[in-house]
């Protein structure tokens, strides 16, 4: 499976991942005319199986949110430390939500 960028840009802003555990990872986040204005953009990395698309094959691979997706599979904080806060509350949710759903399967 191929893995997200550890750094990429998009719409002008660079992105550079300064945390990963797991499926979960903080990235910190500037617009490029701004680079001493930092944001940090805590995320959880999802992924594909690989797919087709008008006979071009795209294989399995790691993705970034996309801004539908934000509220609960991203989030943007103002400093480091409290996207570390942040990283470790979605991290138990998902524990949480993980523990149910296989507590339903059983029943």
């Amino acid at each position: 499976m191929k893995t997200i960028d550890k750094e990429f840009t998009s719409k002008n802003f660079s992105f550079k991942q300064i945390h990963r555990e797991e499926e979960f990872a903080i990235y910190e986040r500037f617009h490029d005319s701004t680079p001493e204005k930092k944001h940090y953009e805590v995320v959880k990395i999802l992924s594909h199986n690989g797919y087709a698309i008008g006979g071009k094959k795209y294989p399995a691979s790691e993705f970034y949110p996309s801004s539908n997706g934000w509220g609960t599979d991203g989030f943007t904080c103002v400093t480091k430390k409290s996207a570390y806060e942040k990283l470790d509350k979605i991290m138990e949710d998902h524990k949480i939500r993980e523990e149910d759903k296989r507590r339903k399967e059983k029943k």
